[in-house]
């Protein structure tokens, strides 16, 4: 099969990560990170691809990528921002800051993009209750603890 989406480095990556396990669905998370790092979504045709490469059922990948929050099926904005809406980060105020991106963005959480710029999401959890409530733009992780408008509207001006 030729690979429209798997290129060269991303297969030898893959080929890495399949010798070091014994069987191949544990490569799965690990080869769509690669995957994501690259074209900032997991459509169809990825898991697809992924699945024809590892010889791995596509119901598989499909299940890992439904299951986790850290990957986007459809990618309708440039920038994806997650807030996190677990425990520690509620109790520390994530509903003020969603509320802030989207006064700032324009867009509503949980939402297909209007303009194409910002995709908000609400996520479980990001994993970084010290600096709740926390966020991530893209891959970028910041501390929420001291947000207020302006430096909001700092942060994403950033993100053009």
């Amino acid at each position: 099969m030729e690979y429209v989406y798997l290129t060269q480095d991303i297969k030898e990556r893959i080929d890495r990560y399949l010798e070091r396990f014994p069987v191949k669905e544990q490569a799965v998370i690990q080869s769509l990170h690669l995957i994501y790092s690259k074209y900032r979504d997991i459509t169809l045709e990825h898991m697809q691809e992924l699945s024809d490469y590892l010889q791995v059922p596509l119901a598989h990948i499909e299940g890992i990528v439904s299951f986790y929050d850290m990957f986007r099926v459809k990618r309708n904005a440039r920038h994806h921002i997650r807030v996190c809406k677990n425990l520690p980060c509620h109790i520390m105020g994530c509903k003020k800051l969603l509320e802030l991106f989207e006064k700032l963005t324009g867009e509503k959480a949980n939402e297909e993009s209007k303009n194409g710029r910002f995709y908000i999401e609400t996520v479980e959890c990001i994993g970084s209750c010290s600096i709740a409530p926390a966020f991530m733009i893209d891959d970028d992780l910041y501390d929420g603890t001291k947000i207020n408008e302006g430096k909001l509207n700092e942060i994403l001006s950033k993100y053009t």
